[in-house]
C-alpha cells in the first residue's frame, strides 16, 4: 500500500477485481486510449487462485489485483468454512512515465466518478475492517484525485 517509488500510484479499491477491470476499459475506450489487457499469474500474498489483470498503454500499465486475505487466514477460513466470506476487493497499481503523470490523473479522474461507490471504501472485507490506519491512508489517496466537478 506505501508506495515509495517516484512514478507509481497505489491504492486499495473496494469493488471486485472484475468491476474494476470493466470499469478501466471503459474509461480508457471514452478516451480513445488504446490499450491491452493480459492475465499474469497471481500475487499469493492477496490471492492465490486469482490471477492478476495488467492493464497496458503506451504511456502507463495498471495492474489489478485481486485481495482475498493473507495466506495464513486464508489457511484458517479453509478449516474453519468460513472461506465464503471473504469476497474480493482490488489492489490497483499503476506504473507511469514521469512525462505521462497529468494522464493518469485524468484516467483516476474518470475511474473514480464511474465507480457506484466511494472506491476507498474498504470495510466492507473483513481484512480491512480494523486496519483504522491503512483506511485513512487510502481515503487520502483517491481523495487526492481531483475530478472535474470541482474537488475531489
Amino acid at each position: 500500500m506505501l508506495s515509495f517509488y517516484k512514478n507509481r500510484w497505489e491504492a486499495y479499491v473496494g469493488l471486485s477485481q472484475k468491476r474494476v477491470t470493466q470499469l478501466f476499459q471503459k474509461v480508457l475506450e471514452e478516451q480513445g486510449e488504446a490499450f491491452v489487457l493480459k492475465e499474469k499469474p497471481p500475487v499469493y500474498m492477496y490471492d492465490a487462485k486469482h490471477s492478476q489483470k495488467v492493464i497496458t498503454t503506451g504511456d502507463y500499465t495498471i495492474s489489478i489485483i485481486y485481495v482475498s486475505a493473507d495466506p495464513l487466514t486464508r489457511m484458517f477460513s479453509s478449516l474453519l468454512g468460513t472461506k465464503q466470506r471473504f469476497g474480493g476487493i482490488t489492489y490497483l497499481s499503476i506504473q507511469y512515465n514521469s512525462s505521462s503523470k497529468e494522464k493518469v490523473q485524468q484516467l483516476l479522474s474518470d475511474f473514480k466518478t464511474k465507480t457506484p461507490e466511494d472506491p476507498w471504501r474498504i470495510t466492507k472485507h473483513p481484512r480491512f475492517q480494523f486496519a483504522i490506519l491503512l483506511q485513512v491512508i487510502n481515503k487520502w489517496k483517491w481523495h487526492n484525485v481531483k475530478t472535474e466537478k470541482g474537488g475531489n
